[in-house]
């Protein structure tokens, strides 16, 4: 608890006790109450230590999360449901399968679930299908095959993907 005798004030007079009367203000004339000036200090020092707590707070929920910002990386720690959605554009040349490399862009805390769907139905990819394969908590691989085993070309087929994680 801070007290009126550590901030260098002065009694108003030799005989005045701590509690009582204190001389500051403009000029120093002026008579203050030390247990004004007390609970003043008090008051402060509550909202200070109250600030501190937040700002402890907010760091450990910046920890928990464990985003570390100095290196670029959204490294996710603590989540109860995330889902990262994207496509992918597939090209390839006279194959009957292919695959792709996938990037979530960060790191989910497990592997998560993915499903993939090829985004056209017509021409080349009427009788293809996609999976996810070598699932990781970075990406995954895109395979795309052909269900009668015939080759294919697709250029720039887009093929989009959910992955989603639930503890």
């Amino acid at each position: 608890m801070p007290s009126t005798t550590n901030w260098g004030l002065e009694y108003e007079s030799p005989s005045s006790l701590p509690g009582i009367t204190l001389t500051g203000g403009p000029g120093n004339v002026s008579p203050i109450l030390a247990v004004q000036v007390d609970g003043a200090l008090n008051t402060l020092s509550g909202q200070i230590d109250g600030l501190t707590d937040d700002i402890a707070d907010i760091n450990g929920e910046i920890t928990d999360l464990g985003v570390d910002i100095a290196a670029g990386q959204t490294s996710i720690t603590n989540l109860t449901n995330w889902t990262r959605t994207g496509t992918t554009n597939v090209t390839f040349t006279s194959v009957s399968s292919n695959t792709s490399s996938v990037s979530f862009g960060f790191t989910f805390p497990a592997a998560p679930r993915v499903l993939t769907n090829i985004d056209s139905g017509a021409g080349a990819t009427a009788l293809w299908c996609s999976r996810a394969i070598n699932i990781s908590t970075t990406g995954f691989s895109m395979f795309v095959f052909q269900t009668q085993g015939s080759a294919g070309t697709w250029t720039s087929i887009p093929v989009s993907y959910t992955a989603t994680y639930r503890p």
